[in-house]
Parts: structure tokens; sequence; C-alpha cells
């Protein structure tokens, strides 16, 4: 008895350990993002400290932007030579460090310096190590849950660090030296998050491997379910992507005010980010199967979407367009909290892992090259809400890709398992 006592009790502590670890990932995915997505929050501040115009705030973005596409795939072949721990705890000290020279706003070739430096440490030696941190914490069955809560819990710490930082932005009378103080307050959190990774985190046996290096990225680029993969998180990122335009939708043709249209802003950035993360995590559990869950929302967000197309666009719609995009910006999260636990419910070597996430991560994330500037030109050349619905038909196309493709792999799989 009191051995069975035992091992329930060791049981317990080894759940223990991993939930620790897993919110420690959460709190790293979380933080070491604030500097170069600052102007998603600080826009004008950021603008005007950094004394910028609005054409080299862009060339910032997208400096950092290209160097991150261009590394997803170095970036897998070092998580397959080196341990996560080492990995994310040099992004992270080193991310946070360049935000004490940030806090002191410097000029533009500083700035340049800076955002292309982002582009290297939070994702060439951040991105693929941390994905493949989360999968080795637990076996197929779990991925699903695992990717969802890592999902939530980017959204949780996300909420609570610009809680904190806004706060002081506030009472600093938003001002400079309150926008200085966000950039200081956020460097430390992430120095902190980064030695926490490095005296906490345990890496895995799997992890402590040497992988399989160049002959990886090879083999993943060979299977067609690594292709499938990153069509399915091409689209999802799309819709991520495109979602933030239903906004200034919201505001410039519907008439809603600039207050709720934050307001909106902010519950789809975080607060759906948790609650979509928790409930990927709650509904691949209780499926047995993220696929079945991204099948689920792309079905989701390919209706919302078709109703967008349809809603008339006048003032007395608002509760239904909001409605609309709630239930929207749910169903994206839920897709993005179980992107890479694909990688595992399909059977993909575990040895690899770095090399798949790096390849699904380069052809997924292509978006953040052209959709953006796609977008303002659709609106720009098309005034008023006939650029809206360009934008709305094209992430309605975009979500049907989605779902089949999704259902494509999820009918491979089921065939694999058979056979």
């Amino acid at each position: 008895m009191s051995d069975i006592k035992s091992d329930k009790m060791g049981e317990g502590n080894s759940n223990s350990k991993r939930w620790f670890m897993l919110a420690l990932l959460s709190l790293a995915a979380s933080t070491i993002y604030t500097f170069p997505f600052l102007r998603y929050s600080y826009y004008e501040p950021l603008q005007n400290a950094l004394n910028l115009t609005h054409t080299q705030m862009g060339v910032l973005q997208s400096l950092n932007g290209i160097l991150s596409t261009l590394g997803y795939i170095p970036g897998g072949w070092l998580a397959d030579r080196y341990s996560p721990r080492l990995l994310l705890s040099i992004s992270l000290v080193s991310t946070g460090l360049s935000g004490f020279y940030f806090a002191m706003f410097p000029s533009y070739i500083g700035a340049m310096f800076l955002y292309g430096f982002w582009g290297i440490s939070t994702l060439v030696i951040f991105w693929a190590p941390l994905i493949k941190a989360t999968r080795n914490l637990g076996n197929k069955e779990e991925q699903g849950k695992l990717f969802g809560l890592l999902e939530g819990g980017r959204g949780v710490f996300g909420l609570l660090i610009g809680g904190l930082t806004l706060v002081v932005f506030s009472n600093m009378g938003e001002s400079q030296e309150g926008l200085m103080w966000v950039i200081i307050i956020s460097a430390v959190i992430t120095v902190a998050a980064g030695l926490a990774v490095w005296f906490l985190f345990e890496d895995s046996e799997q992890e402590e491997q040497q992988g399989a290096a160049l002959d990886g990225i090879i083999t993943a680029m060979k299977m067609p379910t690594t292709w499938m993969i990153a069509v399915i998180i091409l689209c999802g990122y799309s819709l991520f992507a495109g979602q933030s335009y239903i906004t200034p939708y919201m505001t410039e043709i519907l008439g809603a005010s600039l207050t709720m249209g934050a307001l909106m802003g902010l519950i789809r950035t975080y607060g759906l980010q948790t609650a979509g993360g928790i409930g990927a995590a709650a509904l691949a559990t209780k499926l047995g199967s993220p696929n079945k869950v991204i099948i689920y929302a792309f079905s989701v967000t390919t209706v919302c979407m078709l109703t967008f197309l349809i809603i008339p666009s006048t003032a007395n719609m608002m509760p239904a367009v909001t409605i609309t995009m709630l239930v929207m910006g749910f169903a994206v999260y839920m897709i993005r909290g179980n992107y890479y636990a694909l990688v595992g419910e399909s059977d993909m070597p575990l040895e690899i892992t770095g090399a798949i996430v790096g390849v699904t991560s380069f052809v997924g994330f292509l978006p953040e090259a052209f959709i953006y500037p796609l977008f303002g030109y659709w609106l720009d050349a098309n005034p008023g809400e006939a650029g809206y619905r360009i934008t709305f038909w094209y992430l309605f196309a975009t979500s049907l890709v989605g779902l089949t493709m999704a259902i494509l792999l999820f009918q491979r799989n089921k065939k694999r398992l058979a056979s």
C-alpha cells in the first residue's frame, strides 16, 4: 500500500512540475515579443519618442518581419542541435538587455539595429525551441492540451504585464518618461524570465540528444504532412492578421467610437487569446484530436466571414458585428492553440521536431511579409466599405482553404492509423 501511495505522490509531483514548466514557457512566450510589437499599443508615443515618420515606423516593422521569416528554418536547425533550455535562456536574456538600450530611444539607425536584432533573438533562437520544449512535455494524446494551455497562458501573462505597464504609463501622464518606464519594466521581466528558464526549466531526454542537423530539414521538406500543416498555419495566421481590420471597420464604416474600438481590440488581443487557448486545450482533450478542433474552428471562421459579407454595413447592425467578431476571434485562437499539436498527432519524427517547426513556420508565417501592405492597398485603392468587402472575401476564401486542408490532414492521419 505504501508503494502505491508513493507512486501516486511521485506522479502528482511529476505533473505539477510539467505544468510549472509550461507556465514558464507561457511567460517566456508572452514577454519576449513586447519590444518588436510595442507599437501595437503605443504607436504614437513610440513614434514621437523615436522622432520617426510613419514610413520609418513601417520600415522598422518590415525589417523585423523579413529577418524573422528568413530565420525560421535555421532556427529549426538550431533547435535540433542544442538544448531548448540554453537557447530560450539566451534569447530571453539578450532580448531583455537590449530593452535598456531601447529605453534610451536611440536614433533611427539604432532602432533599425534593434528591430533587426529582435528578428533574430525572438524567433531564430526562440520559436522552434519553444515548440519543441512544449511538445516534449507530454505524449501524443496531450499535445492539444499542452499547446492550447501555452496559448492561453500567453494571454494571461500578456494581460497582467500589459495591464501593469499601462497603469504606469497612465499614472505618469502618458509622457515619454512613462513610455521609458514601460520599456524598462518589460526589460526586467524578460531578463527575469530568461534566468528562471535557465535555473528552473529541465530539458527532456529527447531534447538533450543531438539532432539530425541539415538532414532533418531535408527530411521534413520531403514529408507531405509538413506542407499540409504549413498551409493550415498560413491560413490560420492570415485570419489572425485580418481580424485586426474589423476594429477600423467598426469605427470607420459602422460609426463606433474610438474608445469602443480600442476596447474591442483589447478584448480580442488578450481576452480571447486566453479563452481560445484554454478552450482549445479542453476541446482537444475531450475529442482526443487537435485536428478535429481545427476543423471545427475553421468551420466557425468560415461562417463568421460569410456573415460579415452578408450583414448590412449600418450602425444598427453593430451588436451583430460585435458578436460575430468575438466568436471569430475565439475560433482563431483555438486554431492558433493547436497549430503545432498537429506535429505530435501526426506522429512526425521527434528527433527532427525543430526542422519541422522551422519549415512549417517559414511557410505558415509568410503573410507577415505581405498581408498588411496588401490589405492597406485594398483599403486605400477602394475607399469606404468596398475595401473592407474585398478584404473579407479574401479572408473567407482563406478560411475555406484552411478548412479543406485540415480535413485532408485528418483523413491522411486516419488512413495512416488504419494501416
